[in-house]
């Protein structure tokens, strides 16, 4: 009897010691974003779709997801927005996190916003900036930047700064999601949030673009992994050489999607564990490519700070000051 006492014990705490890691997976979508968290308490997150349902709706039917507790859309542009569609019309989502950024030039971004209205029992949600997002009490959640005042533009430049941008803090790890926020809301989020940036893994501002992640706010944000999402061959060229030499600088694990959907766990906390804990990481780190190893830097993010420095997005992460930004 005590013998299978003991070992009930044993499977109770296992199961509850794994329930209360937390995962996340940077899917492969090809040109897009799309991440999918699994909370310490059994809770879930998926952040952006992709361009398109295929790929997302294969990546949760593989992990039996029917029900999303959190979906955010960090901007409306289709490489985010678009597969979001298709979560909506295969899972039971509970609560909806948008921005109030309106794309004047497409419909889909409204088409995917009316499909969040009609969820049953789904809340959409305008966080602002500095909002603590309270989707689990192991873990500290917070706004680092947003448009929760209306914007109406039709610039990409205008749009992609208004990104829903946010810190996960677990086990002393900082996790840092920054949309596709360019280099004008990079210079303005140090200034606001001073060490509340650090983090250990960072997913790449828009896919590795040329105008995002300076040396300055790399430096300030110390990842030690750097996950890119970007599709094979884009009409793009991401990710560009500037931001992957400028991240290869700071000595951070580099990851692409296009090598498959990326994934690391962080351990629970366990009684007498060096901190922060060392996450577990799955994927294949980019170490060096011939391709660029003879390019130099052709382009410099400053004059993109200075041309960014008066959109809403700007207005309202500055608008927003207190001295607990400086968090964990």
């Amino acid at each position: 009897m005590f013998n299978r006492l003991a070992l009930l014990t044993i499977l109770l705490f296992s199961a509850s010691n794994l329930r209360a890691q937390l995962s996340a997976y940077i899917i492969n979508v090809g040109q897009g974003d799309a991440i999918y968290i699994e909370l310490p308490s059994g809770g879930n997150v998926l952040i952006d779709g992709g361009p398109s349902g295929e790929p997302i709706y294969d990546f949760l039917k593989a992990k039996g997801v029917t029900k999303i507790d959190h979906v955010v859309l960090t901007h409306p542009h289709s490489d985010h927005y678009r597969g979001l569609k298709k979560v909506f019309a295969v899972t039971d989502v509970k609560n909806f996190y948008d921005t109030r950024a309106e794309n004047i030039d497409a419909r889909g971004d409204n088409n995917l916003r009316e499909l969040a209205n009609a969820e049953p029992n789904c809340v959409t949600h305008f966080p602002e900036v500095g909002s603590d997002l309270k989707w689990d009490p192991q873990v500290t959640i917070k706004v680092l930047n947003s448009c929760s005042e209306p914007v109406l533009s039709r610039d990409n430049d205008v749009i992609n700064n208004c990104s829903l941008a946010i810190r996960f803090y677990y086990n002393g790890n900082g996790l840092l999601f920054m949309g596709d926020a360019e280099a004008a809301i990079e210079n303005a989020m140090m200034r606001v949030f001073k060490s509340g940036l650090n983090s250990s893994v960072l997913k790449v501002s828009h896919h590795g673009s040329r105008y995002s992640s300076t040396e300055k706010f790399l430096a300030r944000v110390q990842p030690k992994y750097a996950y890119i999402s970007f599709g094979v061959d884009n009409v793009y060229g991401h990710p560009h050489i500037e931001a992957l030499q400028r991240l290869r600088a700071t000595g951070a694990k580099i990851l692409y999607t296009t090598g498959g959907t990326q994934s690391f766990t962080i351990p629970a906390p366990k009684r007498g564990q060096s901190f922060p804990v060392e996450p577990i990481f799955n994927g294949t780190i980019v170490t060096s490519e011939q391709k660029f190893q003879d390019m130099t830097l052709t382009w410099t993010p400053d004059g993109h700070i200075e041309a960014g420095s008066n959109s809403p997005a700007m207005t309202q992460l500055e608008e927003y000051a207190s001295p607990e930004d400086a968090v964990k």
